[in-house]
């Protein structure tokens, strides 16, 4: 058995809100890692994880900020309880 990395969140991790609707924005390296993972969570536990890195963790989040700029904050959105 292999214990889990220890991963160090960035101080950019926040909740955003729109609508009565909830996002998680999870921004993340493994401890001693130089790159940002990102991890986007809805309100029903939908979840948009990006497979490829960014070099900081201003660069994460801003990818998530033009996101819901581009294509409004419905992009992470799953279908909700009564949709499924």
């Amino acid at each position: 058995m292999t214990d889990d990395p220890e991963l160090e969140y960035s101080p950019l991790t926040r909740t955003i809100t729109e609508n009565d609707r909830s996002i998680e924005v999870y921004i993340f390296r493994q401890l001693g890692s130089t790159s940002w993972l990102l991890e986007v969570v809805d309100d029903h536990d939908h979840s948009s994880v990006w497979e490829d890195p960014f070099p900081s963790d201003a660069q994460a989040l801003g990818m998530v900020q033009r996101i819901i700029r581009e294509e409004g904050f419905v992009a992470f959105l799953g279908p909700g309880p009564d949709d499924e």
